[in-house]
């Protein structure tokens, strides 16, 4: 064997012994391949200079060394110098897997309607706050056919005119956004028995949007009186009707609320005037009121939390409206699909108001009051 066979045999058995895993490696991204273009360049050069002039033993052993270093070298850059790619954390732990997507199935489509690609899961439906109604709040305007309307971003009132057998009433549908937008006030701002003033200038003095007159509680020395959270006056006489911080609205017969339990509970508002009109949402026929005949009226109704409805219905004018019994007034609430709902302090004092004009027609002219039920129309 010639020595230059000899030199290119041992050279290439020492790259393919030491380093040719590096080799192997090198394959594997485009830096190293150029790493391994670079020794077989350095190779060919050492064999086209062997093919010219053989080389001792030793002058051979000594490149052997020098593309041993070499090589460490690149190894070294490579690998200890040069950045790798980041790897995300706990990768040591085991691959974290992420959950495949859930999906609902749609119910079967009639042939000819549009395929529908498969939902993911449905979102939790939003929580609100006690006394925060946006989940139901509508996002129509519900004042269409209306005589009266406003619509607002937290309060929506809708009024329409009807007619009874012999009586004329108003007919308002209130929704609210929040339990803040409903309120009461008293005449003069202030608590106490035989303190009145004009509805209307109760209802400017709060900037109320809507309003009704409410139990005249001022002209009696007992019976429940709770205002905007507020506990003024705790004794129990007749029908009760509360409204809690949640919305919700119940009717009580004499005696039969439980005071301490509804304060825990959290009332809102409380009125004692009466009586209910309605009986697990059914009309009740069998009132034994002594105001059961046809008189003005001023009463509330309750649907849902945040929704709510008032009548005020017109009486002692011959010839427009003699007034409403309490079974007939019953009976419009349970057509309505009211769940519970409570008559108020009518007579000459049913007073409805609208944006700061009164738009029914109260008996005599109407009366003053000590307190009314109003609405406001902006955030409170």
């Amino acid at each position: 064997m010639t020595n230059r066979k000899r030199a290119d045999k041992i050279i290439m058995w020492k790259i393919k012994k030491n380093y040719g895993f590096l080799l192997t490696e090198a394959k594997k991204t485009a830096m190293l391949k150029t790493v391994a273009s670079g020794v077989k360049c350095m190779l060919e050069k050492w064999k086209s200079l062997c093919e010219k002039k053989p080389l001792p033993w030793y002058a051979i052993t000594a490149v052997d060394i020098l593309i041993t270093g070499l090589v460490l070298v690149i190894f070294a850059l490579f690998h200890h110098v040069i950045p790798h790619a980041g790897r995300p954390l706990g990768s040591t732990m085991g691959t974290v897997q992420t959950p495949a997507p859930t999906y609902t199935m749609s119910t079967v489509q009639p042939y000819g309607t549009a395929d529908v690609m498969p939902s993911s899961a449905a979102t939790p439906a939003p929580t609100y706050a006690v006394g925060d109604f946006t989940g139901t709040f509508p996002n129509y305007d519900t004042g269409v056919g209306a005589i009266y309307s406003y619509q607002s971003d937290d309060l929506k009132v809708a009024i329409t005119k009807g007619y009874g057998t012999n009586s004329a009433y108003l007919v308002a549908d209130v929704w609210v956004r929040n339990i803040k937008n409903f309120g009461t006030a008293f005449a003069g701002d202030r608590y106490g028995t035989g303190i009145t003033e004009w509805p209307l200038q109760t209802a400017n003095s709060v900037n109320a949007v809507f309003a009704v007159t409410g139990d005249y509680y001022g002209a009696r020395n007992e019976g429940l009186v709770i205002r905007n959270g507020t506990l003024y006056r705790s004794s129990l006489t007749g029908d009760t009707c509360v409204i809690y911080a949640d919305g919700s609205m119940e009717t009580h017969e004499s005696g039969n609320l439980n005071l301490d339990e509804a304060v825990k509970r959290g009332i809102w508002q409380g009125w004692n005037f009466g009586p209910e009109l309605l009986r697990d949402g059914k009309a009740i026929t069998d009132f034994t009121s002594p105001l059961r005949g046809e008189n003005p009226r001023c009463s509330m109704g309750y649907y849902e939390p945040g929704h709510y409805c008032f009548i005020v219905v017109d009486g002692r004018q011959e010839g427009y409206s003699d007034g409403m019994t309490l079974e007939e007034l019953s009976a419009i609430y349970a057509a309505k699909g009211c769940k519970t709902a409570y008559n108020l302090d009518g007579g000459q004092t049913a007073t409805m108001i609208f944006q700061g004009q009164i738009i029914n027609s109260p008996c005599e002219g109407g009366r003053r009051s000590s307190d009314i039920i109003c609405f406001f129309g902006g955030a409170q």
